[in-house]
């Protein structure tokens, strides 16, 4: 799967890698809720509609991470229920979670050179671009 190309094209047809306005573009419902505080967020379908709900209780940063990592499973998992496959099978998800990083990190990074940042540490990236460290790690270990 090249998710370089799916999130290119996502972000040249709609001309933005916000992922709210993204989510907006596309119409998928997303929701602010407070959550336990180790969920970040997740992602339902729920009549055909596409649901994602963020943790409110998180710092604005870390809310566009967890939106981008849940519009990745929108869009290239549409019909994986990650949730139901961790609780319910042996089947493990994490595949489908690193896909969704994956995705988070190409868009979060979309418009950004990252040779500009050689030399510098994964706290130092992660802090100039303000998304988390654990993305950037993503980012600069594939």
């Amino acid at each position: 799967m090249d998710i370089k190309r799916i999130v290119r094209n996502l972000v040249k047809k709609y001309k933005t890698s916000d992922p709210f306005e993204l989510m907006d573009a596309l119409d998928i419902i997303y929701i602010k809720q407070p959550l336990p505080k180790n969920i970040r967020g997740f992602y339902f379908t729920k009549l055909r509609r596409k649901i994602v709900v963020i943790n409110e209780a998180y710092d604005e940063k870390q809310q566009v991470a967890t939106a981008a990592h849940e519009l990745g499973h929108c869009i290239i998992h549409p019909s994986i229920n990650a949730i139901f496959l961790e609780r319910n099978t042996f089947f493990i998800s994490s595949r489908y979670e690193n896909e969704a990083n994956q995705f988070a990190v190409e868009l979060l990074t979309y418009a950004t050179d990252m040779t500009e940042y050689e030399g510098y540490t994964i706290e130092q990236i992660a802090s100039a671009l303000n998304i988390p460290e654990k993305l950037i790690k993503v980012r600069c270990c594939t």
